[in-house]
This record gives C-alpha cells, sequence and structure tokens, in this order.
C-alpha cells in the first residue's frame, strides 16, 4: 500500500510543479500540495477508525485537485475541476495495477467532489463520498479561520465593522456543523473542526465587545429567562 501512496505523492508533486500557472505563483502551488497532503492524511485516518480502503482513500484524496496544475479561467473551470482531476487520475491509478472497478469508484469520487456531479456514470459509494468530505474538513480546519480573516482584511476594519463581520459569519458555520458526513469518523472529525471554529469566533468576539460583553443569542436567551412570568 505505502509503495503506491508514495509514487503517486511524487507523481503529484511533479505534476504541479509543472504548471506554468504555479511557477507563476509558488505560493499557490505550496498551499495546493500541502493541501492534498493534509486531505490524504485525513482520508487515511478515516478510513482505519471505519474499517475502509486506506489505500483507496488516501489515493483519491492525494489526486482530488491535480487539476489544479492547469490555469483556471472562468467559474465554470473551477466548477469542473474535479471531473478533470478524474479524468487526469484515472490513468494513473490504472498504470498503478488497482482492479478497475475500484479506479472508477475513486475516480467518481474524485469528480463529484465539487459539486456533486459526474460527467460519467458511477455509485456514491462511502468511500466516494469521503472524498468531498475528506476535502472539507481540511477546509474548514484552521487554516480557514486564517484564510477568512485575511481576505476580508479583518485586521484592517473598525471595532464595529468586526463585531458586524463575526456576527453575520458565525451563524453559517454553526449550521454547517450539524451537517453530516458519509461515515462515523469524518462526522465526528467535521464536528471537531467546527467546534473549533465556533469558540474562536465567540472568544474574538467577546473579546472585541469588552470583558462584559456577550454573544447576541446568549443576551436573548438571559433576558428571556429574566422576564417574569405571567400570571
Amino acid at each position: 500500500m505505502f509503495q503506491r501512496v508514495e509514487k503517486t505523492r511524487k507523481y503529484l508533486r511533479e505534476y504541479l510543479a509543472q504548471s506554468p500557472y504555479f511557477a507563476k505563483n509558488p505560493g499557490q502551488f505550496s498551499y495546493r500540495y500541502q493541501h492534498s497532503l493534509r486531505v490524504a492524511a485525513i482520508g487515511a485516518r478515516i478510513a482505519r477508525a471505519d474499517g475502509l480502503d486506506e489505500e483507496a482513500l488516501t489515493l483519491g484524496c492525494l489526486l482530488h485537485d491535480i487539476s489544479y496544475g492547469r490555469e483556471f479561467v472562468t467559474q465554470e473551470d473551477w466548477l469542473n475541476h474535479g471531473r478533470e482531476s478524474a479524468r487526469i487520475a484515472r490513468p494513473w491509478l490504472l498504470d498503478l495495477g488497482l482492479a478497475p472497478a475500484k479506479v472508477e469508484e475513486i475516480c467518481y469520487g474524485i469528480a463529484i467532489h465539487v459539486d456533486d456531479e459526474a460527467d460519467f456514470a458511477g455509485e456514491k459509494t462511502v468511500l466516494a463520498g469521503l472524498i468531498g468530505d475528506c476535502d472539507n474538513i481540511d477546509r474548514f480546519d484552521v487554516y480557514r479561520v486564517y484564510e477568512l480573516l485575511e481576505v476580508n482584511g479583518f485586521s484592517q476594519k473598525e471595532t464595529g465593522e468586526q463585531l458586524a463581520w463575526l456576527e453575520a459569519v458565525l451563524p453559517p458555520v454553526r449550521q454547517y456543523r450539524e451537517l453530516a458526513m458519509s461515515s462515523p469518523a469524518a462526522t465526528a472529525m467535521w464536528r471537531d473542526r467546527l467546534d473549533f471554529q465556533v469558540n474562536f469566533y465567540e472568544r474574538l468576539y467577546r473579546q472585541l465587545s469588552g470583558p462584559s460583553e456577550e454573544w447576541p443569542d446568549e443576551r436573548q436567551e438571559k433576558q428571556s429567562e429574566e422576564q417574569p412570568e405571567k400570571d
């Protein structure tokens, strides 16, 4: 198992390193490659916990974004990157000697990981669904917190703007937390990541508000509890 995974890691790095886009944007190369390694590590951990095919899931996770070696010009290019990654991955996986049925299962998971659609017939097995789940688990880990703050210029905002931004971003994060992934271990890992985000944003809100300020939801609950009961 390790040999095919290691060969695929090297193949991924070499494929991405040959990209003219990444040659002009080395920081993007580093992020995409490291993201793929993190997603693969998440996949291996989940497969072991849930008794799934660790090699197959790790390979699918490694290759899920290989089409990023080609520059995306339009939003449609980005939406299609899962399907394009599956086309690139298929001959490599077959050359590794995997059974054709296993290759198709992996490629189907890669193809659907962006918008849940493939351009070929397949079944969304637990393993296929987990490729997208592992991608999301990494995308909503601590780096996403940093990335959102950085992209939105959080440190440059006035305090009132920062508080308003936090009030807008936290409800969706709470909703995302309730989503179920394709396996028990994936769901537990997903909720752990989202719990971190909720806790971070709430603590940041309190710190920016002042030592005695409470999160709006908590203030509302407290006020409801303090209202006298009607006779």
